[in-house]
């Protein structure tokens, strides 16, 4: 275990039972905020009036999440099975939770890839999605369920699968950073 994760875990997971307020949202925010994610990022690319950037949207969308979370994350899994805090340290987390392995935290993975591709779209949306990103990860440590580490795993992970996607299928980074330049101008 990295020497910061242990310290950061405790001091996140310290606040647990001090506000039953807080600890409920906590719960809400480590479970529930990214299905209303979800919903958002769908909402903004189906905004889009220009059909090929939706496509490229989804196919980024799309091809980033199949090779990060259904081939790169189970390869990890495979080699790596890291217990999550609450068997590690043997206590009971805020939420039940299957007891797979931790690192990396596809939670974090999925939300980080979200924002990336809505960022693509929208700037000011993207920012705060990666804001809901970081609050979701500090939830499901505050819960028990993830070290830090695996938060920041899955976040990079998102970012070289969603960079890597971007310059495998470059219309989609070409159209977004000509939209921006022609709408500048106007």
């Amino acid at each position: 275990m990295p020497a910061l994760d242990l310290p950061l875990f405790q001091l996140v997971h310290s606040f647990v039972g001090i506000s039953s307020i807080v600890d409920w949202s906590a719960v809400v925010v480590a479970q529930y905020l990214p299905y209303a994610v979800a919903c958002f990022v769908l909402y903004i690319i189906l905004q889009e009036k220009e059909w090929k950037r939706k496509v490229w949207a989804f196919l980024v969308l799309a091809f980033s999440l199949l090779v990060s979370r259904g081939f790169i994350v189970g390869i990890i899994h495979y080699f790596y099975a890291r217990p999550r805090p609450f068997l590690a340290l043997g206590f009971d987390p805020l939420f039940i939770h299957e007891s797979s392995s931790a690192f990396p935290s596809t939670h974090a993975l999925v939300l980080t890839t979200l924002a990336y591709v809505t960022f693509m779209f929208d700037r000011r949306a993207g920012w705060w999605l990666f804001g809901f990103a970081l609050l979701n990860g500090l939830a499901r440590v505050y819960a028990g369920v993830h070290w830090p580490l695996d938060i920041v795993g899955g976040m990079v992970l998102a970012f070289v699968c969603t960079w890597a996607t971007l310059k495998l299928f470059p219309e989609a980074a070409y159209h977004t950073k000509h939209e921006e330049a022609s709408s500048s101008i106007d």
